[in-house]
């Protein structure tokens, strides 16, 4: 496996969901081009691309593309995975595929959408896959720079974390909830749902990281206009401190720098309870925000059987143990996460395209309530 990085944002940048897509709109029409309008719905405007026969098992489909791809050596992804995964994950796949090498770009954000579009508009098809927070995936397909494929796994997968014409597919997911530090949540406070947060007693002691847009957007499609702006000026009014990176807000949490955060990466704070027995649990709401990892075929892939064959393997069933393995919740309901409860006290809510349609709005909101600059 051949790791490369595209950005210097460390772990703690996973998720600088579309803070980043505001802000290359710009990059995008100083390089002479225009941003398209935000869709409402998952795009249509992929590429179409062949699909794995009715008849084919998941299997049968990774043998033939297997076949197909041995002479073509290796296959690139442009992925928010971090390294530490990308580690657990990767070599499973070169250890079954012998002759095919992943070539991994870590790349999120504005980062992953700037490189993207810079090569493409330069002629350059690098990438064969694409693999990352839904609303950067989505900018990406309705650039056309991918192209629909259909998994011969896809039917185990809810139509929340996929296109019905293949434009996308999640392999993983990110669950989105408030982290606690048991040992400095005041008495008497408990933390269950977002107005929870609102307590005084939790005033100066809550981090919100700064880029979490979406968990507004969220929270709007879950508890309406009114309430969650409610929700979010009462928690402002407890003054948090205003973080970057989810994994160094968790990794402060754990060490006892604020009580609760408003919202954290699930996995991350069940590897420091699990693995680290550090004072950690979550706040248990109904429903859970998950974040979809959207993952497309590139519309010119240097490697198109290698990218294909990666494709059917990261949603097979071997491929989401290897997701399950990291502490990532697998995309695929049947592969339980490794810590189970992560997802199994409440209902689902799954980010999707739709919330894209109001970001500006909701980015607006959250940068002057919050202060965010």
């Amino acid at each position: 496996m051949v790791l490369t990085f595209a950005a210097s944002g460390g772990v703690g940048v996973e998720r600088k969901l579309v803070a980043a897509l505001a802000v290359f709109g710009l990059l995008f029409a100083a390089c002479g081009g225009t941003t398209p309008a935000v869709q409402a719905s998952p795009t249509v405007t992929a590429t179409a691309s062949a699909k794995p026969t009715a008849t084919e098992s998941p299997d049968a489909v990774m043998a033939r593309l297997y076949e197909a791809a041995k002479s073509e050596g290796k296959v690139a992804i442009y992925s928010s995975m971090n390294t530490d995964d990308a580690k657990k994950v990767f070599p499973v796949f070169e250890a079954k595929f012998p002759g095919v090498k992943v070539e991994h770009t870590r790349a999120s954000g504005e980062v992953l959408t700037t490189k993207v579009v810079t090569e493409k508009k330069a002629g350059q098809d690098l990438f064969d896959v694409v693999e990352s927070n839904l609303f950067e995936v989505g900018y990406i397909i309705d650039q056309g720079y991918t192209q629909k494929y259909i998994v011969a796994s896809a039917g185990d997968y809810p139509a929340e974390v996929k296109d019905a014409s293949g434009a996308f597919i999640a392999a993983r997911l990110n669950n989105d909830i408030p982290g606690i530090n048991t040992t400095k949540l005041p008495a008497g406070v408990t933390i269950k749902t977002w107005k929870d947060l609102c307590n005084p007693a939790l005033s100066g002691k809550i981090a919100v990281e700064q880029g979490d847009v979406v968990v507004y957007s969220a929270l709007r499609k879950i508890l309406g206009d009114a309430e969650a702006q409610n929700v979010l000026k009462c928690i402002a009014a407890n003054k948090p401190s205003l973080r970057s990176g989810h994994t160094d807000m968790a990794n402060l949490l754990a060490a006892g720098e604020f009580a609760a955060t408003m919202s954290s990466n699930g996995h991350r704070l069940a590897q420091l309870k699990y693995e680290e027995n550090k004072p950690i649990t979550w706040g248990q709401t109904n429903p859970i925000i998950t974040d979809v990892q959207g993952m497309a075929l590139a519309n010119k892939p240097p490697h198109a059987n290698a990218g294909k064959l990666l494709m059917e393997w990261l949603t097979s069933t071997e491929g989401q143990k290897a997701i399950q393995s990291t502490g990532r919740v697998p995309a695929n309901p049947k592969v339980p996460p490794k810590y189970p409860d992560l997802n199994n006290f409440a209902p689902i809510f799954y980010v999707s395209l739709a919330l894209r349609a109001d970001f500006d709005k909701d980015q607006a909101f959250w940068n002057s309530t919050l202060g965010v600059k």
